[in-house]
């Protein structure tokens, strides 16, 4: 499956640079998918998207672990601009890393994996 991770936003290309790098160092990230860097250019397709990070993601990677890299690297960075998330032709902008955000996340994603959300139901471990 390939996601898309976009930024639509003139100017904040380096917070998803920061994103990038912080996927390429994530254990889970890097074990199951293949990361490319891919500027976008303007007969792309990609509706207004800057530049895009492509995850082609293999058998292992659940939409939960994509979406708790992501809050991560958002936690680091909450003045971070907004990204656009696409798979499967459909999109998603997500603005923060709240439990709500990380929810529709892996709904977007719920395709990654048959066992995509364990332990969805119960709230996350913040000690």
């Amino acid at each position: 499956m390939q996601v898309r991770i976009g930024i639509m936003e003139r100017g904040q290309e380096s917070a998803l640079i920061d994103l990038y790098r912080w996927l390429l160092r994530d254990q889970d990230v890097q074990r199951h998918t293949t990361l490319q860097w891919v500027p976008a250019s303007p007969h792309s397709g990609t509706m207004g998207v800057v530049d895009v990070i492509n995850l082609v993601v293999g058998q292992g990677l659940t939409a939960l672990n994509l979406a708790l890299s992501y809050a991560a690297w958002r936690a680091a960075r909450p003045a971070a601009p907004s990204i656009t998330i696409s798979v499967d032709g459909g999109s998603l902008t997500v603005h923060d890393a709240s439990e709500e955000t990380i929810r529709r996340i892996v709904a977007e994603l719920g395709g990654l994996s048959e066992d995509t959300e364990p332990g969805m139901d119960s709230e996350p471990d913040t000690a």
